[in-house]
């Protein structure tokens, strides 16, 4: 990278140039500056995870940033979103996290300072003269995971998966473009069907018959295709018993022998009748 490249950070570095006391001073403004290129606005000091309308924004540093020795805390703003930036000088290891306030998501990197900085005073290459490595590390490390968070976080809450138990009808509403649905029905719901008595009035295609009932075992329409039976049975129409039926109960068919009261043949002669 060359000079050009670092527009801007000059103008930011000299405000606070009289300031600057130790080299983990030089690394925080080398950030701050880097954040202010990417949109970023300061808005103060602390780690107060509120933000108001009355927060003024700004691309300097905030007076007394750099007041606590080694420790640093400044609150940004990126579209509307706040952040945090904490530093912290651990033994010659610059520890950094920025913090997104409204997904609590949260990045680090960590530098070596001696290895890092080399000047209090300068230019950007002459402060860090690994300046396009440090601001490439700076983008991956503590830029680009907290955003690649929040764009994550945005489409889980758009496309909600449907959960285990959730119970997704993909059938059509138009029952004419679906075939006759047949399936197991639970043990012990309604074994007699007598709950599904009349919906076939109602729902050609749906489980259950008509008024009247089914015979026992259940409708197969293939069954009718296989074996033979009474002529004029259609697969799928309303199935209605064949002869009279025994008591109340409608399931049960009676053995179909003659009547008593059926007439006799012809010539037949028997004293009992």
């Amino acid at each position: 990278m060359s000079e050009s490249d670092y527009f801007g950070f000059e103008l930011v570095f000299k405000t606070v140039e009289g300031s600057i006391q130790a080299k983990s001073d030089v690394l925080i403004a080398v950030i701050h500056w880097y954040l202010i290129k990417n949109s970023f606005r300061n808005v103060g000091l602390g780690d107060d995870k509120t933000l108001s309308e009355s927060d003024e924004k700004s691309e300097l540093l905030p007076e007394g940033w750099n007041n606590n020795p080694h420790s640093y805390a400044m609150r940004y703003v990126n579209n509307g979103q706040l952040y945090i930036l904490h530093g912290i000088d651990s033994e010659g290891t610059m520890i950094i996290n920025l913090l997104q306030v409204k997904t609590l998501n949260v990045s680090n990197t960590t530098f070596q300072i001696e290895d890092t900085v080399k000047a209090l005073k300068g230019s950007m290459t002459t402060l860090v003269p690994e300046a396009a490595t440090v601001l490439d590390r700076v983008r991956k490390e503590l830029l680009v995971p907290v955003f690649e968070s929040n764009k994550k976080d945005g489409e889980t809450q758009t496309k909600k998966e449907p959960e285990k138990n959730d119970r997704v009808d993909v059938r059509p509403s138009n029952p004419l473009l679906v075939g006759p649905r047949f399936g197991p029905v639970a043990i012990g719901s309604d074994p007699l069907g007598v709950g599904n008595v009349g919906r076939g009035d109602l729902d050609p295609f749906g489980r259950g018959g008509g008024m009247i009932f089914e015979p026992p075992g259940g409708f197969n329409p293939l069954a009718n295709l296989r074996r033979p039976g009474p002529s004029g049975i259609v697969p799928g129409a309303r199935f209605d018993p064949f002869g009279p039926t025994v008591g109340t109960n409608p399931r049960v068919f009676r053995n179909p022998d003659p009547d008593p009261d059926h007439m006799p043949p012809p010539g037949y002669d028997d004293m009992f009748m």
